[in-house]
């Protein structure tokens, strides 16, 4: 397995990013504190959490893909994208299911469901396979390569 080697841009690039994604969860964490302060739910805990974190990833991943940042290679990292869509369009089905029959809303006792987190969630999963193939489509009308 040959890794990538990485230039001194690309470097101050992937620091960037990871500056970028340490600013947003503290600030995204700052707001959840708050609102649990002043007793606003929104979200439950446990849906809160898992949010937050998969959108630090997608932000994540988005930018990596962006920048041009693949740490193993391309060829082995649209793996990773294409799983990560799979898994996304797979969580969306099955907390649409719930909704579709009625069994639940996307919205309960004025907060997030479990199944509209679930769609969420998914949607960021999915993101990431987007941001992939946009970028891919990008690269090859630019006539770039990589």
């Amino acid at each position: 397995m040959k890794i990538k080697k990485l230039d001194e841009l690309q470097y101050i690039k992937r620091g960037n990013i990871f500056k970028h994604c340490l600013f947003t969860i503290i600030g995204l964490l700052l707001i959840y504190l708050t609102l649990v302060q002043s007793d606003i739910v929104l979200v439950s805990q446990r849906n809160a959490l898992a949010l937050i974190i998969l959108f630090i990833v997608s932000m994540f991943c988005v930018e990596m893909i962006y920048y041009d940042i693949y740490p193993l290679s391309e060829k082995r990292q649209w793996i990773l994208y294409l799983f990560a869509g799979l898994a996304g369009i797979f969580v969306i089905v099955i907390s649409s299911r719930g909704l579709i029959s009625g069994e639940t809303r996307f919205i309960e006792n004025e907060i997030l469901s479990d199944s509209g987190a679930g769609i969420i969630m998914g949607g960021l999963c999915l993101i990431i396979l987007i941001a992939y193939l946009i970028k891919k489509v990008y690269n090859k009308t630019k006539g770039d390569v990589s």
